[in-house]
């Protein structure tokens, strides 16, 4: 794989995260959305795509500036259902770590484009 490569995918997770982004407008808060079952599906498939996507960067610059370890454990919560999905920590990532992770793709595409 090439860096290209890598790029296309933070590309990917960047247009995830802003789905996110519109998926809790939508509802208003991260509370609501994650209480109605349809937001809460679409949430959590935006959440494993994204650490799908961050487990399958090659380069080490990348991963080392991501929380790729993090968001590929989140994913197999959720794609697995180990012992149920904790909407809590569901909504302290969205809260806490998605607009860190939005920040750290950006920045990373915006030196990648220069």
């Amino acid at each position: 794989m090439s860096r290209k490569s890598d790029i296309a995918k933070l590309e990917r997770i960047a247009g995830l995260i802003d789905d996110t982004y519109e998926i809790i407008g939508r509802h208003g808060t991260a509370e609501s959305t994650l209480k109605d079952k349809e937001g809460q599906y679409a949430i959590l498939m935006c959440i494993s795509q994204i650490g799908e996507l961050l487990s399958k960067l090659e380069a080490d610059d990348l991963i080392d500036k991501l929380p790729v370890r993090e968001a590929n454990a989140m994913r197999n919560v959720i794609i697995h259902n180990y012992e149920g999905v904790n909407l809590r920590i569901v909504k302290r990532t969205l809260h806490d770590n998605l607009p860190e992770l939005r920040a750290a793709v950006r920045s990373i595409l915006a030196a990648e484009h220069i």
